[in-house]
């Protein structure tokens, strides 16, 4: 436990400046009997002051958080376990723990304990928002009985609670992917027997799997892949710009985003999700890439673009491009950013706000799923199955 330093309250503060005003209000006014009442305040504030230094006490506390991501809506708590390591039985400590720097508090007593005693206690923690909250760190504090000084220590460090978007279990069917198997045919490898299949480079791949005699005749780099590596790939392109979001559409959008990936990856597929705010998690079909798009779309937010293309510029891929955006994005822009990947295999995910702009119009290139305020995203996807 880091060692604090005993202080003055606010309480403590104003009982010396009212000292103070005694003091000049008798000289001021000739009132002779202030002189003593702003004497006892000033002793009574150090005597608190002594009282409060001469304190001796040691707790350890331990804090853990139960699970420490979960996803928004489910419940996380926090389990802490406290002992007294002084030799002396503990005085009644007050304990603030702050949330979401310091938007919210969980504060409480630990009433006395025994040397060597032992307490446990939990609390839950708001999971209704999603997003990455720090918390701590774990104060003790312990205050005179006319609460005039304390004495304040930091009992544990600081921690962080991660609340994905919420994930819907949606079809996975819906899910445009292709197969390297559709697109390549394989060739004999040049170490064995081993057949594989050529492919453009994607961000992500390993470039020890150049291959080399086909990147010179192409003028651009190809890969090597095992047949036995042929599975389906897609890329989930989530508009973040703040022009095109309000309060109702963002957090939707993002659990669109964690949904699709969700119901990929059971199916085993291989997932990349890119923002335009410059998120790339590149291709991955494994439970660690999973949980590492749902901490990087637990941390997202808006930023400022002026356009849905322009925002994903770099994305150009031979995949199946699945898009999320609003209402708020021309039919152009849309429709552009929908050819940055295999058009015949482009999902176009469109939220529309409550004030939707008159005469929207669907683009007729690609699959459009609309969602209109009131409709789940569930509902509006699976019914859009291929």
């Amino acid at each position: 436990m880091n060692p604090g330093g005993a202080g003055l309250t606010r309480k403590g503060f104003g009982m010396l400046a009212l000292a103070g005003a005694m003091g000049v209000s008798a000289i001021l006014f000739g009132i002779q009997e202030l002189y003593p009442i702003g004497a006892a305040a000033v002793v009574l504030v150090l005597a608190a002051r002594v009282w409060v230094s001469g304190q001796n006490w040691d707790l350890r506390v331990s804090r853990h958080i139960q699970p420490v991501r979960v996803p928004a809506g489910v419940e996380a708590r926090v389990a802490l376990n406290v002992v007294n390591h002084s030799r002396r039985r503990s005085p009644v400590i007050m304990a603030s723990d702050p949330f979401d720097e310091g938007k919210r508090w969980a504060r409480f007593s630990i009433a006395p304990l025994a040397p060597g005693g032992e307490r446990t206690a939990s609390y839950r923690l708001p999971t209704s928002n999603r997003g990455i909250f720090r918390l701590g760190p774990l104060e003790l504090e312990v205050t005179d009985p006319f609460g005039l000084a304390r004495v304040l220590r930091c009992a544990t460090p600081d921690a962080s609670l991660t609340v994905h978007p919420r994930v819907d279990k949606i079809s996975s069917r819906s899910v445009s992917a292709h197969n390297d198997r559709d697109m390549h045919l394989p060739v004999l490898g040049r170490s064995g027997d081993e057949f594989y299949g050529l492919r453009e480079y994607e961000p992500g791949d390993d470039l020890r799997m150049v291959h080399w005699p086909s990147t010179a005749r192409v003028d651009n780099l190809v890969i090597r892949q095992a047949e036995s590596l042929w599975r389906g790939r897609a890329t989930i392109a989530i508009d973040l710009r703040s022009a095109v979001h309000d309060s109702e559409t963002l957090e939707p959008a993002l659990s669109a985003g964690a949904s699709v990936a969700a119901a990929a990856l059971r199916a085993g597929l291989h997932i990349r999700v890119v923002t335009t705010g410059g998120l790339d998690t590149d291709f991955g079909t494994t439970a660690a890439h999973r949980a590492a798009i749902l901490d990087s779309l637990a941390g997202a937010n808006t930023h400022q673009g002026t356009s849905l293309t322009e925002g994903l510029l770099a994305l150009r891929t031979s995949d199946p491009l699945i898009v999320i955006t609003t209402d708020a994005t021309s039919d152009a822009d849309l429709a552009s950013a929908c050819r940055l990947g295999q058009l015949r295999n482009a999902t176009a995910v469109v939220f529309e706000r409550k004030a939707a702009r008159d005469g929207y119009r669907v683009p007729s290139n690609g699959r459009y799923i609309r969602i209109r305020p009131g409709t789940s995203f569930r509902a509006a996807w699976d019914a859009h199955q291929c």
